[in-house]
């Protein structure tokens, strides 16, 4: 049996006048690594808009957008090798983050050469999040000790390192925090009849929808708040939702009107342009969304290791459900609050499920989580009246509450300086190995192909925003054979000719569908003309990954001094050298620190 004496202490910090400073402080102390980690992956090519976007051939407000277009546009890219060949007509990945870019360029404005700075910017509005949610658990569950545990929790969350500390996610951050103003100002709009409440409301949530698109997630709660706590008509639950959702749709025909959203990723999927596929990644994503914020196992782990079958992850993912079904179906039953934080946590599923599922998205999911899970807490402490007496309830509930515990106030403040740190370990091997790829002056004159690269968007796509960033020398077009942790057998066919195969397909590892959705099918026999190269599809993967057959036909022999020949080894590039005409050879799995385990 728990005894609260025993912490007395603690229950009286959790509600001390000043727990929201304190809150604040812990959650930039937690994170605090992230200042050395310097500027990591996107960040690259965002420092290369913002500084030299001339160069770059984009404007700053690009600093969200890829490469792409018109279907001329993809093409020419495709011919430079900016983008890679199977590339679909059309790609284009183009983000609404107005205000978060906003941010990016006061950066660049005062401390161009600080990434330390830039990242303590970070940390304060990661500090200010952590202060807006506290406001609001105070809001709606009440000044207690459950409403600072569940800011307590939400602060030290171990999800949230990611976005915090990773400069190119601070858009999360932002839109989280204008969220969730947005809701606390809708609640004391509602509950205590403040007029400024109706159209500051809005304004949040305006300024959130400017930050990212997963301001979205906002909306969700809002209506599970129509539902459970708004206590009035039907008719008045709705028209206070009028002003807030004018807001959403101006927004939604903005983004529609000017083309923002992504079109041919199989990364980022639109939900309007593509339904069914997104209901069906959404039945995929969601399990290990709920995983990742509950569990010690991150959501993105299905990217990260691709060895893992995919079957894992469902019985992972459904293992997750189930427990919290059984835990927390008492207090959902009685709790209006509890049914508020649930339905809300699972609507701000829906936004999110358009990309990959991966813990730096768990914001919005985690204000809904740590709500209810302080909320269940509290009142299993307190004893409330819907606290099963069944034994058959009783023991599994009390192993639960125990390891959730564990993870949330235990191994998550632990795991989050970690988190926070963790991309430099990322991302500065990888920079490493582009940054040893030749620079001589004649390279201009070359084509660099790249035979195996574990993904293309930063093992090949960072050569040109770090040559550029230092005024270096850039190939004259880059090409790439394969890509993902998968092992190649290449066979010499003539003397301009060469026929790779690859178990797995070429849609494999954490980016292998980056560039191209399964809406977007490749067809064996397919012919991409390029300059200097053609590629056709010989055969394709089974389990639906795309080619794992194809043949490159050159217009020069392979050993011409134009073509310069890398392969990835060791987390390095070194140079490789075609085999002869008649002969094979077999390079094993490629990987990088993105990728855990190979195919």
């Amino acid at each position: 049996m728990f005894r609260k004496r025993r912490f007395e202490r603690f229950f009286a910090w959790l509600v001390h006048r000043r727990f929201s400073t304190h809150l604040a402080l812990l959650a930039v102390i937690l994170t605090l690594p992230a200042l050395w980690t310097g500027w990591q992956l996107d960040d690259l090519f965002h420092r290369v808009v913002l500084l030299k976007p001339e160069a770059y051939g984009a404007e700053p407000c690009d600093v969200f957008s890829t490469a792409g277009g018109t279907p001329e546009e993809t093409a020419h890219h495709i011919d430079l090798g900016s983008l890679p060949w199977w590339t679909p007509p059309g790609f284009d990945i183009t983000f609404l983050r107005h205000l978060s870019v906003l941010t990016m360029m006061l950066d660049y404005e005062l401390w161009p050469e600080s990434p330390a700075l830039m990242h303590l910017h970070s940390l304060l509005w990661y500090a200010a999040l952590a202060v807006a949610a506290c406001c609001l658990y105070r809001r709606l569950i009440g000044f207690t000790w459950a409403a600072g545990l569940a800011a307590l929790m939400y602060a030290i969350d171990d999800a949230h390192a990611a976005p915090a500390a990773w400069l190119a996610n601070r858009n999360a951050v932002l839109a989280a925090f204008f969220g969730i103003l947005c809701l606390a100002a809708h609640d004391r709009w509602l509950r205590d009849g403040w007029k400024p409440g109706a159209w500051l409301s809005p304004a949040c949530m305006a300024l959130a929808l400017l930050s990212g698109e997963t301001a979205l997630a906002a909306a969700g709660y809002l209506f599970a708040y129509a539902i459970f706590l708004h206590r009035d008509v039907w008719q008045r639950r709705l028209l206070a939702l009028v002003p807030t959702g004018l807001v959403i749709a101006s927004w939604g025909a903005i983004y529609v009107g000017f083309e923002y959203g992504a079109h041919g990723s199989g990364f980022y999927v639109d939900p309007l342009a593509a339904p069914a596929l997104f209901l069906e990644i959404l039945l995929e994503r969601a399990p290990l969304l709920l995983m990742g914020q509950w569990t010690l196992i991150p959501a993105d782990i299905s990217v990260l290791a691709p060895a893992l079958p995919a079957g894992l992850f469902a019985i992972l993912g459904g293992a997750t459900i189930a427990a919290l079904l059984f835990l927390f179906h008492p207090i959902i039953r009685s709790d209006r609050t509890a049914r508020f934080f649930g339905l809300g946590m699972l609507l701000s599923l829906l936004p999110i499920a358009a990309a990959p599922a991966g813990n730096r998205l768990l914001l919005f999911v985690g204000l809904g989580a740590m709500g209810l899970l302080a909320r269940f807490l509290s009142g299993w402490i307190d004893g409330a009246e819907w606290r099963p007496t069944s034994r058959i309830w009783r023991w599994p509930a009390c192993l639960l509450i125990v390891l959730l515990i564990f993870v949330h106030l235990v191994a998550a403040p632990l795991a989050m300086p970690f988190g926070a740190y963790a991309f430099k370990l990322v991302g500065d091997p990888i920079v490493e190995a582009v940054e040893s790829l030749p620079d001589e002056p004649e390279i201009a004159a070359q084509d660099f192909i790249f035979v195996n690269p574990p993904d293309v968007i930063f093992c090949t796509g960072l050569l040109s925003a770090t040559r550029i960033i230092e005024g270096e020398p850039l190939p004259r077009r880059t090409r790439v054979l394969c890509q993902g942790p998968v092992p190649l057998k290449i066979s010499r066919m003539d003397e301009n000719t060469l026929k790779v195969v690859m178990r797995g397909g070429l849609f494999t590892g954490m980016l292998g569908r980056l560039f191209r959705g399964k809406d977007f099918p490749m067809r064996k026999g397919e012919t991409i003309r390029l300059t200097g190269m053609t590629v056709r599809v010989l055969h394709l993967d089974e389990n639906g990954n795309g080619p794992d057959e194809l043949l490159y036909t050159f217009d020069r022999p392979l050993e011409d001094p134009s073509l310069r020949w890398f392969e990835w080894k060791e987390n390095a590039y070194v140079p490789f050298a075609p085999p002869r005409p008649g002969e094979t050879v077999e390079l094993p799995v490629s990987l990088d620190p993105l990728n855990l385990f190979g195919e």
